[in-house]
């Protein structure tokens, strides 16, 4: 059985030689079965620009109760930083579906 050091050790290792291979690992490991990803948004704000198309930046984690969440679809984040916890989610070009 492994102890912690080792879990952690372990889990590191993998992610690194998952973003060898595929640099949207994170994101890919977040997403549900649906391939979407809960992300909070600070404000209603930011919310409404999300559903406006414009490109935004939520998080994974939850911060005040007041935040607003939705699912959003793994293909519109660009990138997670932070440790994974800012998720960048890119504005729709005028051919894709709201």
């Amino acid at each position: 059985m492994e102890n912690i050091v080792e879990l952690f050790e372990r889990l590191a290792k993998e992610r690194e030689e998952g973003l060898k291979v595929n640099p949207r690992y994170d994101i890919d490991k977040l997403a549900d079965d649906n391939g979407e990803i809960r992300i909070y948004f600070n404000s209603k704000v930011e919310y409404e620009m999300y559903l406006d198309g414009k490109g935004v930046i939520g998080s994974t984690e939850r911060f005040l109760d007041t935040d607003v969440f939705c699912n959003v679809h793994k293909d519109r984040i660009e990138k997670l930083t932070d440790g994974r916890t800012l998720a960048h989610i890119a504005a729709l070009s005028s051919n894709d579906d709201v």
